[in-house]
């Protein structure tokens, strides 16, 4: 098995960016579930992930941003929707889906054109990333169609025997996911409840307008 490291400690942090800028895959801790972190701007590290996760190649992953200036580089356009969005639940567990830049890999994003994007709230997540000064993807830590894992003990023996850094955080908080939204058709429409309920999401819209 790989190397297993605190995420409490110092050290853990400069390490998972040296694997991940090296072009490796770890297991990490988020707000919501332990997902699998490799460069998503890396078209080879980004197929480690689908394969070790055995995820169907037209299902896209998510990514992590160091900050809201990142969504600039990655997203062709950020709708104004959107922006009222990113200002009531980042950093947080809301996954906003934009036409993607043509920087993306077209891996990442299954061909579809969008790129999933999120400013993690989790403090493991947020330093990591200011480290890497790149997105990193955020898929669940799990095989294809098994349960979403909010603990090292929870996640498959093979994926951890996969990957080249597994850091623990204990059991997180819970295991439900981000919730998903796409703002790329000019409508907000939901692809995936998760942690924050859609009526939130429609609220905030609302009054942001």
């Amino acid at each position: 098995m790989p190397k297993i490291v605190d995420a409490a400690r110092v050290e853990s942090i400069p390490l998972a960016a040296q694997v991940i800028l090296n072009g490796g895959v770890i297991v990490y801790p988020t707000e919501t579930v332990y997902g699998l972190g490799a460069n998503a701007m890396d078209a080879k590290a980004i197929q480690r992930v689908f394969e070790l996760k055995r995820r169907d190649k037209a299902k896209p992953i998510l990514v992590l941003i160091p900050g809201h200036e990142t969504v600039e580089e990655i997203a062709r356009s950020v709708p104004e929707d959107a922006e009222v969005l990113m200002r009531k639940f980042w950093p947080g567990p809301l996954t906003i889906i934009f036409k993607a830049s043509p920087i993306v890999s077209p891996i990442l994003t299954a061909r579809s054109g969008k790129v999933g994007v999120r400013l993690s709230s989790n403090q493991f997540c947020r330093e990591l990333l200011s480290i890497c000064k790149i997105p990193i993807t955020s898929t669940s830590a799990n095989l294809t169609g098994e349960p979403n894992t909010d603990s090292i003990e929870s996640v498959n023996r093979r994926v951890l025997d996969s990957v080249d850094l597994i850091v623990d955080s204990g059991k997180l908080g819970s295991p439900i996911p981000s919730t998903v939204v796409d703002v790329t058709t000019g409508k907000i429409r939901l692809v995936r409840e998760g942690v924050i309920a859609f009526d939130e999401v429609e609220r905030a819209i609302r009054e942001g307008s």
